[in-house]
C-alpha cells in the first residue's frame, strides 16, 4: 500500500469519525414550541414533539412514549392546575399540545415536560430485549415570562360625514406595526368610539410612542385620533413619583423656614452684673 492510499484511507476514516455524532445526536430530538411571553390571566398553547430514531433498525422495535408536564415558579413550586393535559402519550415522532394557564401574578416561570419511553426489541435468538429506560428518558425545560399588559387606548370621532362599516385598524408601537392588533369597528357620522388593546410585550422601561393607523392606507376618511401620536412610560421613567416627593419636600422646607423666621424672640432681660 503506498502513500497516496494510506492518506486517502485515513481521510475517509476521519470523515466517518466526524459523522457518526453528528447521526446519534439528529436521532434523538424533542422540542417545546411557543410564545416566550404571556400575559397574566392568559392561555397559551405550547407544541412538544419527542423523536427517537436510535433504535430504528432493531427487529420487532415496540416504543411507547409517555409525558408529564408541569408549570414552576422562579422559586421551583408547582403552579396549581398550570398544564392542561399535564400528562399524556406520544407516538414517536408525533407532537402533543399543551395549554398553560397563566397565574395572576407577574413573573418568571418554566415549562418543564418530562418524556418517559418504554421500548423492547427481539435479539437473534429471538428473545425480548428490554431497553434500559434511563437511555430513553430526556427532560425539556422552556422559560415563559408572565407580564401585566399594557392597555392601548384611543378615542375615535367620525368626521368623514358618512356612516362607517367594518372599518379596519391596527395599533402601532414606536411605528411597528402590532400583527395581532387589528380590529373593525362601526362608527355612525358624527359619532365617537374608543378602541383598546392589551400589548403583552416584555419591552423595557422607558418612553413608548403609540397609534391607532386604518388597515387600508388607501381608505382617507376623516377620522379624529386616528394617526395621533400618544407617549407612554414603562417603569418609572416619566419620573412623576419623583417629581412629587420633590414638591412635597419643598414644601416641607419652606414651611420650616418661615415658621423659624416667624418664632418669636424670648428676651429674658440683662444679665445680671457679677459681685
Amino acid at each position: 500500500m503506498n502513500i497516496k492510499t494510506i492518506a486517502v484511507v485515513a481521510l475517509a476514516a476521519i470523515l466517518v469519525a466526524c459523522l457518526v455524532p453528528i447521526a446519534e445526536t439528529d436521532a434523538v430530538y424533542s422540542n417545546v414550541d411557543g410564545d416566550p411571553v404571556v400575559g397574566t390571566g392568559d392561555d397559551a398553547e405550547y407544541t412538544i414533539t419527542y423523536t427517537n430514531h436510535d433504535y430504528d433498525s432493531y427487529q420487532d422495535l415496540s416504543m411507547a412514549i409517555s409525558y408529564d408536564a408541569k408549570l414552576v415558579d422562579s422559586s421551583g413550586e408547582t403552579v396549581s392546575n398550570g398544564v392542561s393535559p399535564s400528562s399524556g402519550d406520544l407516538d414517536n415522532g408525533g407532537s402533543a399540545t399543551l395549554s398553560v394557564d397563566a397565574p395572576d401574578t407577574a413573573g418568571s416561570y418554566r415549562l418543564i415536560v418530562t418524556y418517559d419511553v418504554e421500548a423492547s426489541y427481539t435479539d437473534d435468538e429471538g428473545e425480548t430485549v428490554d431497553i434500559p429506560a434511563e437511555d430513553l428518558a430526556k427532560e425539556d425545560t422552556f422559560d415563559i415570562k408572565v407580564v401585566e399588559p399594557i392597555t392601548l387606548s384611543v378615542t375615535l370621532t367620525n368626521e368623514s360625514g358618512q356612516d362607517l362599516t367594518g372599518y379596519g385598524v391596527y395599533f402601532y408601537v414606536n411605528g411597528e406595526r402590532i400583527e395581532d392588533s387589528f380590529t373593525t369597528f362601526d362608527l355612525a357620522k358624527e359619532g365617537s368610539t374608543t378602541v383598546t388593546y392589551d400589548w403583552v410585550t416584555d419591552a423595557g422601561e422607558g418612553a413608548y410612542t403609540f397609534s391607532l393607523q386604518p388597515a387600508d392606507d388607501g381608505n382617507m376618511v376623516t377620522i379624529s385620533g386616528l394617526g395621533e401620536e400618544y407617549t407612554f412610560y414603562i417603569g418609572d421613567s416619566s419620573y412623576t413619583m419623583w417629581v412629587a416627593l420633590l414638591v412635597i419636600v419643598i414644601i416641607l422646607l419652606a414651611l420650616v423656614i418661615i415658621w423659624v423666621y416667624r418664632k418669636p424672640v424670648k428676651n429674658y432681660g440683662k444679665p445680671k452684673s457679677r459681685r
